[in-house]
């Protein structure tokens, strides 16, 4: 595993002990999670730009961040103790690539961006919603889903789900303009 994102684990796991901010609560955990972030880079089409709605713990944002340096990230989090831990890890990674809003979507002016991210923040139907508006013509959503992702209200076909190794569920959809 890269050097910075087993720098992350590690600092994840050290403040998920006092501040839970996370599931995981084991290294092992982290490190799944993270590959589960990372799987979708196998299928979604290149990007220089990235909104992350809810960014929490930084999952999926910190790790695309380190795997695409030459990317923009742009991570929402209206909850000031999990956006104060994105900026250290911000600090911390020594990532350049990523600029954190401790803001709600809604409430943050942001450009559009090539690709639109969430994990575990609300349903399909009500992210596409308050975002599609800062996606690019030719950009995308990827929400990081489970198993209820065909329950949650948005007509959706078979080429838009995605499933990693570790039974993580993906929804990807390109923008139809």
């Amino acid at each position: 595993m890269h050097i910075q994102l087993q720098h992350y684990a590690t600092l994840l796991l050290k403040w998920n002990q006092t501040h839970n901010l996370s599931g995981a609560k084991t290294l092992q955990e982290i490190q799944d999670n993270i590959q589960d972030c990372l799987y979708p880079l196998d299928f979604v089409t290149p990007f220089e730009s990235v909104i992350d709605i809810g960014s929490g713990c930084g999952f999926p944002a910190i790790p695309l961040a380190i795997a695409c340096p030459k990317s923009i990230f742009y991570l929402t989090e209206p909850r000031k103790k999990r956006a104060s831990f994105l900026q250290m890890l911000a600090f911390e990674l020594e990532l350049k690539n990523i600029q954190i809003f401790p803001h709600r979507l809604e409430d943050t002016q942001l450009p559009q961006v090539d690709l639109i991210t969430s994990r575990a923040v609300a349903s399909t139907p009500s992210l596409i919603k308050i975002s599609k508006h800062l996606l690019s013509p030719m950009g995308a959503f990827l929400f990081y889903k489970g198993s209820n992702l065909l329950y949650e209200g948005e007509e959706i076909k078979d080429h838009e789900i995605f499933t990693s190794p570790h039974r993580q569920i993906y929804f990807y959809r390109r923008n139809q303009c």
